[in-house]
């Protein structure tokens, strides 16, 4: 029986169907929770990253309309008309890097670094700066870049009018973004702003331990140096820099990233957030557990349980029915079931155990009634006699009384009493394999008289086989056939009819069994009725002609259960070969289970 079939499978399946549409809704109505989370967390991250670039982008915008502004500073046309002897630039330019430093701390906001005048004329630049770390350097950085791009006409630069990116000093937070402005007369002003600065409020943010914020371009190059390995590599910068003004998953590492970034609208650069999927969803551990731990153990324990309460209550009786069952049909008919169950079952298993007692009884029956018709049967398989023998025995009488020769006609006589003493005694059981081949002597003695001149025998039996028992007649029909078809089929030819008989011990069992052999000369088996008794199926379709054989192989199959105990072959020198494996110890004991007949039962052979 296919699994997909049993009750077991049926109801197991049942069961799934059934659940697994819970499961899949709470595992569903989990995912969207922690969908929702997720969303809602990126929602305000974007929204806080969005507020930080408008507020930078505002206080850069600041900074622009304050460079437009000095062009209205009266201090501005003086440095520019006078020289450096003369007492008023001086004053000028202390004023004018007063009102730098005042301006400076007023619109600082925390990202301001650096405010410059550069003076074509006089080749000098004035500044302040909330960095003085790097003074020196700063001075000589801006006032080369502004000696090569600064002219009268205006910045050179090809991207003037935007924040340019710049470098100054080996630090790692050495980049900055400038912008400058033409005052006229030779005369310019920038500001500096620390790369890093626009990242500070964002760096505020808890983005776990392996996110981060980023500040880049627009081709994805870092503006603002970061330690984040993320960084490292060229393809997810890029792909965080496309992906400005939208946030998703950008799978890295093996590992999922909520990546949020926006572009700014005053510089060159994208503000980026980058953190961990799961961190984001590491405060709601509630969801993570029912999701990876409680919905499975839940699923497994109620499956458990189910099972647990199945085999209980339905699989156990089910099994219990089916063995039982199997053990009914192999002839164990003492099988009982218990009835301690469920009342369905409990009906089950009386009523199987009411159909087992009357199956035993029923076959106790039909046992005895086939002891009773193995009786009969054997009772008439040994009542079978052949009269044509009878018969001839009496005209062998006659004519040797007619020819006077009492002496062979006492002979005959005595021959005959005991051969037909044999045949009244067949009743026994058991008869000595001894006494089996005496009967057989006196039946060829009686075929020597007849045949004189034409027939003899020979028995060469070992000592220790002539007490082992056998049914009476088992031995007897094979010779009687020997000189019915051997001899009275076999063309003369001035040779004597010679009959065999030998016995040895069984090769595979010499202890327990004995192999009894009847060899003639004669004209052996047709090719056909080997065929047939090889198959087993010559006994199916013979007559009287050949009655003697099916008689013994029935009485032998019915006593040893084996009729391929015997065998029939042709010997190569020609004439007939019998062989008989019969048992030595225990015949007795296998013998007495058929009962035989009351009365004196003659045999008949083909």
């Amino acid at each position: 029986m296919r699994i997909w079939q049993s009750v077991r499978f049926k109801i197991v399946f049942g069961f799934f169907v059934v659940i697994a549409p819970m499961v899949v809704f709470l595992i569903y109505n989990n995912l969207y929770a922690m969908k929702v989370v997720r969303q809602q967390i990126s929602a305000h991250y974007d929204n806080l990253l969005q507020t930080n670039i408008t507020e930078n982008d505002n206080i850069l915008h600041e900074y622009m309309v304050y460079l437009n502004r000095l062009e209205s500073n009266p201090d501005v046309p003086l440095i520019q008309a006078l020289t450096a002897a003369d007492s008023d630039f001086m004053l000028a330019k202390i004023r004018l890097l007063n009102q730098f430093v005042r301006d400076s701390s007023g619109i600082y906001y925390g990202m301001m670094d650096t405010l410059f005048l550069f003076d074509r004329k006089a080749d000098d630049l004035y500044y302040v700066t909330q960095d003085n770390s790097t003074y020196t350097e700063k001075k000589d950085v801006l006032l080369g870049w502004s000696r090569n791009y600064l002219r009268s006409k205006g910045r050179l630069q090809p991207d003037a009018g935007e924040w340019t990116p710049i470098v100054i000093g080996t630090e790692p937070d050495s980049r900055y973004l400038m912008w400058t402005y033409d005052l006229g007369l030779d005369v310019y002003a920038g500001v500096l702003v620390r790369d890093r600065s626009l990242l500070r409020v964002l760096e505020g943010f808890d983005v776990g331990p392996d996110g981060g914020t980023f500040l880049l371009n627009k081709e994805g190059e870092l503006l603002a140096n970061s330690d984040s390995a993320l960084m490292n590599d060229n393809v997810f910068r890029r792909t965080i820099a496309s992906r400005a003004g939208n946030y998703g998953i950008v799978k890295q590492g093996g590992k999922s990233y909520l990546v949020l970034s926006q572009a700014s609208d005053q510089v060159d650069a994208v503000y980026a957030i980058v953190m961990r999927d799961d961190y984001i969803l590491q405060n709601l551990p509630f969801f993570q557990k029912v999701l990876y731990y409680w919905i499975p153990l839940l699923v497994a324990l109620l499956l458990m349980i189910y099972l647990l309460f199945l085999q209980r209550i339905m699989f156990k009786p089910l099994v219990d029915l089916i063995r039982g069952m199997r053990k009914l049909g192999q002839g164990r008919f003492d099988i009982r079931l218990p009835t301690d169950q469920s009342s369905e079952f409990a009906f089950m298993s009386g009523t199987f155990n009411n159909m087992a007692g009357q199956i035993e009884k029923l076959k106790i029956d039909v046992y005895e009634e086939q002891l009773r018709v193995q009786k009969a049967e054997y009772k008439h398989l040994q009542v079978q006699i052949n009269p044509h023998f009878y018969m001839n025995s009496l005209n062998i009488v006659y004519n040797l009384a007619a020819l006077k020769d009492f002496k062979s006609v006492q002979k005959l006589s005595l021959h005959l009493a005991d051969y037909f003493r044999f045949l009244m005694q067949s009743h026994r059981q058991t008869v000595r394999l001894e006494d089996e081949l005496r009967h057989i002597g006196h039946y060829l003695e009686i075929q020597k008289i007849r045949y004189a001149g034409k027939l003899d025998f020979d028995v060469r039996v070992r000592p220790e086989h002539l007490g082992c028992e056998l049914s009476p007649l088992m031995v007897q029909p094979f010779v009687e056939n020997s000189v019915i078809h051997g001899f009275g089929k076999k063309m003369p030819d001035g040779t004597m009819f010679r009959i065999e008989i030998e016995t040895e011990a069984d090769a595979e069992d010499p202890e327990a069994h004995m192999l009894l052999r009847i060899r003639d000369n004669g004209i052996g088996f047709p090719a056909g009725m080997l065929a047939d008794l090889a198959a087993g199926t010559y006994a199916e379709g013979t007559g009287e002609e050949h009655l003697g054989i099916w008689n013994i192989l029935r009485r032998y199959r019915m006593l040893y259960g084996d009729e391929r105990g015997i065998a029939f072959a042709n010997a190569q020198e020609g004439g007939a070969v019998v062989t008989i494996r019969l048992p030595c110890k225990g015949a007795a004991a296998a013998i007495a289970d058929v009962p035989s007949g009351d009365g004196g039962d003659e045999e008949q052979a083909g």
